[in-house]
């Protein structure tokens, strides 16, 4: 099978019956992809069918809410509810603060089972979704296929979600490069102007805050850490919360994940050379963030580390919603507790992983984060 753009963007048209795409690009993007999945990415059979498939959704779900903003022009003009950024290396604690940040019934996330399929954009004051139901299945058969997910990422349905497959509506996410060995198109991402790809993403919460709003959006996605400036400017008046772990930890976490998740595509996983591409990758958006950080000013940040998170999880939230100037409520706490008590951090066992499979030391790790490192005392939290 060959990841031809004009083929994919054909079936994307067929398997939707519609063929306007809008006015933001995408086609750049497209097209730096599929040469990179060709040329570099060692793909088998298996990766082959399931990167055309991956792609062919992102094109079908770009034609389907280009579609509703063309019906529909008056959900350009909603008025975005403040956002609430959480960023930073992935594994750090993002998904775990995100979660507990979704509790509050203020908040307004990108929820697990909308992120797949965005329209109709769903209505609060609707029946119950069924793509809610959709989504638990779907979920139920991935975690049967291959129950180290669940230790990994131990979502749900109604979970908040990240928004970097939403990035990639404009194929323009920091995802691709995680998921597969392209480092030409990771090369064109870190060099593409990233603003269309977030003015884009504005236009899709407009679209699920239509008819299902929150006082604040709760927004997640880790790779934003390296794009802040281009972020900061669709979204001017964004805070952004950056979690901080000790890389020696969080880097080969994410690395064995990472090789979960290729290890099916490829005929041949080479792990210390997986390791190499996500330290360069990993490091480089750290220090792209924290030139960022400081053009925009400290005002526009807060930082939690995911070991305090874990020992004072409540404790963390109520300083960090005094920070961010948002009401902890006692509605908030309840709901916080009932979620710590029902779904205990571990309940689906730890994520192992041998660091000395990937080719590197604690040590090599750190070396790569000297200024991250120097900036914020996290080696020992």
């Amino acid at each position: 099978m060959h990841l031809d753009p004009k083929t994919l963007i054909d079936r994307a048209k067929a398997e939707t019956g519609l063929s306007q795409f809008g006015p933001d690009p995408f086609e750049d993007g497209l097209e730096v992809c599929c040469a990179a999945l060709e040329r570099e990415a060692g793909l088998n059979d298996a990766g082959r069918a399931s990167a055309a498939a991956a792609i062919v959704a992102s094109l079908a779900e770009r034609l389907r809410a280009d579609d509703w903003f063309r019906r529909h022009p008056e959900i350009l003009d909603v008025e975005l509810a403040p956002q609430i950024f959480v960023v930073g290396l992935p594994r750090t604690g993002t998904t775990a603060l995100s979660q507990f940040m979704s509790e509050d019934p203020g908040a307004r996330s990108v929820r697990r089972w909308e992120l797949n399929s965005l329209t109709p954009p769903p209505d609060a004051a609707g029946p119950v979704d069924p793509r809610i139901a959709a989504t638990r299945a779907a979920f139920a058969a991935r975690d049967a296929a291959e129950p180290r997910f669940r230790t990994m990422l131990p979502l749900d349905a109604e979970d908040a979600s990240e928004h970097g497959q939403l990035l990639g509506l404009t194929f323009r996410s920091l995802h691709y490069p995680t998921l597969y060995n392209v480092p030409s198109y990771r090369q064109w991402l870190l060099t593409a102007d990233m603003r269309p790809a977030f003015a884009y993403l504005a236009k899709v919460l407009k679209l699920l805050q239509w008819k299902s709003a929150g006082r604040h959006w709760n927004l997640k996605n880790p790779p934003d850490v390296m794009l802040l400036e281009a972020l900061a400017e669709v979204f001017p008046q964004a805070t952004f919360v950056w979690t901080h772990r000790d890389p020696a930890l969080s880097i080969p976490s994410v690395c064995s994940l990472a090789a979960l998740m290729r290890a099916r595509t490829v005929d041949h996983l080479d792990k210390p050379a997986l390791m190499a591409a996500l330290l360069d990758f990993q490091s480089e958006g750290v220090r792209r963030g924290l030139a960022a950080r400081a053009k925009l000013g400290e005002r526009r940040f807060v930082d939690v580390t995911q070991a305090e998170l874990g020992r004072d999880t409540l404790g963390v939230i109520r300083r960090l919603y005094d920070k961010l100037g948002l009401p902890f409520t006692p509605d908030y706490e309840a709901h916080l507790t009932r979620r710590m008590e029902n779904r205990p951090r571990g309940q689906h066992g730890r994520h192992e992983y041998d660091l000395a499979e990937f080719g590197v030391t604690a040590e090599d790790i750190r070396g790569h984060f000297r200024d991250y490192l120097a900036r914020f005392d996290i080696v020992d939290a």
